[in-house]
């Protein structure tokens, strides 16, 4: 009896399981921690209700950088300054800013060309990462 109490219990964890990852429950929650220790929000439940109304508007894919942010990113993969970065320096600078397996995939999926400079590197985040 103890093995089909146990049996039956591992088929409702795995049916719980499948749920969170279908849903992506943990990426969600993830990316709202993520949020709420970038922005340290005074109103912690009033932001929460905010970032959920914009994921519902936006899409749940929807990035927390800012402009600023993304072209820092780009100074850091630039480190000779030249203006211009490789083509696989591009995609691990936006694979770094990736908070989610959708991100990740989109960033994957792009057709970066060889040399990028600022404002195409610019350009791929928004279209990868969807930022705000």
């Amino acid at each position: 009896m103890a093995a089909s109490f146990g049996q039956g219990m591992n088929e409702e964890l795995k049916k719980a399981d499948e749920y969170l990852k279908r849903h992506r429950i943990l990426e969600l929650f993830n990316d709202l921690c993520s949020s709420v220790c970038y922005k340290q929000p005074e109103d912690l439940r009033g932001f929460l209700i905010q970032e959920l109304q914009h994921r519902e508007r936006e899409g749940a894919e929807s990035g927390n950088f800012e402009d600023s942010e993304i072209k820092a990113v780009f100074g850091l993969a630039d480190l000779m300054q030249m203006g211009v970065i490789s083509e696989m320096q591009a995609r691990s600078a936006l694979l770094s800013l990736a908070n989610s397996q959708k991100q990740k995939e989109a960033v994957e999926a792009l057709d970066i060309p060889p040399e990028v400079d600022v404002s195409t590197f610019f350009q791929k985040a928004k279209d990868a990462l969807h930022f705000r």
